[in-house]
């Protein structure tokens, strides 16, 4: 144990004065950097994003100080990659070709697959060498030559870095990790048919098979170490719609292409320059998120929100076991004595606590093989490697034996408990509906719904396609609104399409009152700056380096 008269040596003593504030020594550790990833499947545009983000980001108009921009191209590092390895990369020069970008891909999978010194593979290979060139981007910029050793000491001007793009979800956890609060991931929504019309212009081979198996390799690719899109898009922090056009066939400017205005309002709310608040969208779907923390699913969480056509909220709901007497288990104010726990992860009994869905899955999977006579005589190694065959099946997606009420449901429900309609609502939910709820939905009398997550295991789409549409495609018009006086007239269709605006991770750091926004004696509006900096820097030295500079002095551990 240390002495006093030791530890009085060794830390600062309370009250001892510093030669700078507490806060000043902070702020000089927070850089003045951004990254940014884009993300988007085939056809989505992630590269016109990317641009245009830039030339935003390089104006004094939307920044004020403009920021030194480097866009970063997943497609170099994999191509470098695939150089150090001598592999043949497509001729640069000949005509545009899936087949040629399917070389890369693989390449892709490859450096995603190959295993490091622990044996294991790196999902994150391809973000990891995007590292790389950041630090090479930053010691440029700086004046240091590419081999300076990092850390270094930053400048604090204002850069960013604009990453395209991300293919994995490992790739998205790994930099939102790395560079926190400073790293913005930009979701691409874009309609598919859009997608796949784009793809037949850029390609000479992208006829309507090709390009389809393209797109499904891209967008939920079997192998782990594949191209994950669908995953890696709803990790982002920001959604935009990039469907329309920015011109029209006649060459005339299409006042439904909004990119510009879009990207830069996501600047706005990063910089905090503008007092900017959230569209009603983007509050339903914050609301549905915040009920979806509320379930205790072993599965996974799903949060939903209905509003009316006014933007009022009409209900929420959660996948959660429902609860006799109305609603589903959940939260309970302190004083109450609810006798009995039934959702499954709560069980008091803790063998009880297991996926109901799952166990039926397991028993079907193990009476089939028994059931089967050219299965049962199979040896027992053989029958348990079959079982987890079965579970990669359409077995292993069957849905109806959960005891959860689906949150979409509990939404409905709720209203339908508190007497109100829910004809023409709007719902937001967090992950596309099943095709359960798909149907319920618009039985009920929905004319819309967003969503964030996508639902493989969900046929809604193919089950339901009289009912509903997946795309926006002209003046479509909400279902209750419609009087069958449309000429010509238009198929009475539940829209379901992706969320675009500010994601729920997003939204409370962007649309909370950090900083004061009028002066204290005038009262006139004045924005002014964070008292400790903006909300989206990253510290430049570890929290133990910054330990260290607080204290004044280091710490030795060989002193007792």
């Amino acid at each position: 144990m240390a002495t006093a008269a030791a530890v009085s040596g060794l830390l600062p003593i309370v009250g001892q004065q510093s030669e700078e504030r507490s806060r000043d020594l902070v702020l000089k550790t927070s850089s003045n950097e951004l990254v940014f990833a884009v993300v988007g499947h085939v056809g989505s545009g992630t590269g016109y994003i990317a641009k245009a983000l830039a030339g935003l980001l390089e104006d004094p108009s939307i920044c004020g100080e403009p920021f030194g921009v480097h866009i970063l191209k997943a497609r170099s590092v994999i191509e470098a990659w695939a150089r150090k390895r001598n592999k043949p990369l497509p001729n640069s020069n000949a005509p545009r070709t899936l087949k040629s970008v399917e070389i890369l891909q693989d390449y892709g999978d490859e450096m995603r697959g190959e295993k490091t010194a622990s044996g294991h593979e790196d999902h994150g290979a391809v973000a990891r060498a995007l590292v790389l060139e950041i630090r090479k981007a930053r010691a440029k910029s700086m004046g240091l030559a590419d081999t300076a050793p990092l850390p270094v000491e930053l400048d604090r001007k204002r850069r960013a870095y604009i990453i395209d793009s991300l293919r994995h979800p490992e790739e998205a956890n790994l930099l939102r990790r790395l560079y926190q609060d400073a790293f913005v991931q930009i979701g691409i929504v874009c309609e598919e048919s859009k997608r796949r019309a784009r793809l037949g212009k850029k390609y000479v081979d992208a006829g309507t098979e090709n390009a389809n198996k393209f797109m499904r390799r891209d967008e939920d690719a079997s192998e782990k170490n594949g191209q994950h899109v669908g995953d890696t898009f709803y990790l982002s922090d920001f959604f935009i719609d990039n469907t329309a056009d920015r011109k029209n066939p006649d060459g005339s400017s299409n006042r439904d292409w909004t990119i510009n205005d879009e990207l830069s309002r996501l600047i706005k709310l990063l910089i905090g320059k503008e007092l900017v608040r959230p569209f009603m969208s983007e509050t339903a779907m914050h609301i549905a998120h915040s009920a979806k923390l509320r379930s205790a699913c072993l599965s996974r969480q799903v949060g939903a929100a209905i509003i009316d056509r006014e933007g009022q909220l009409i209900a929420t709901g959660t996948n959660e076991v429902p609860k006799a007497g109305g609603g589903v288990y959940g939260e309970q104010f302190e004083d109450d004595n609810t006798p009995v726990e039934g959702r499954c992860a709560l069980m008091d009994d803790p063998n009880d606590r297991y996926c109901r869905n799952s166990q039926q899955q397991n028993k079907i999977i193990q009476e089939l093989i028994e059931d089967v006579p050219e299965l049962k005589v199979l040896p027992n190694e053989r029958k348990a490697k079959l079982e987890v065959e079965l579970r990669d099946t359409r077995i292993g997606q069957l849905l109806e034996f959960s005891r959860a009420v689906h949150a979409e449901m509990d939404a409905i429900l709720s209203a339908a408990r508190d007497g109100a309609s829910v004809v023409g609502g709007r719902m937001f939910v967090t992950t596309f509906p099943c095709h359960y709820c798909a149907r319920h939905l618009v039985a009920a009398g929905i004319d819309e719904v967003q969503y964030i997550e996508p639902y493989p295991k969900s046929q809604a789409l193919d089950l339901h396609h009289d009912s509903i549409e997946p795309e926006k495609v002209g003046s479509w018009i909400p279902p209750s609104k419609i009087t069958g006086d449309e000429n010509p007239p238009i198929r009475k269709k539940v829209l379901f399409h992706p969320f675009s605006g500010v994601a729920p991770r997003l939204y409370g750091k962007v649309f909370t009152k950090d900083r004061s926004l009028k002066d204290k004696i005038t009262g006139k509006m004045q924005i002014g700056d964070p008292e400790w900096g903006d909300s989206w820097v990253v510290m430049s030295k570890s929290y133990v380096e910054l330990e260290a500079k607080l204290t004044d002095e280091p710490v030795n551990p060989t002193e007792a």
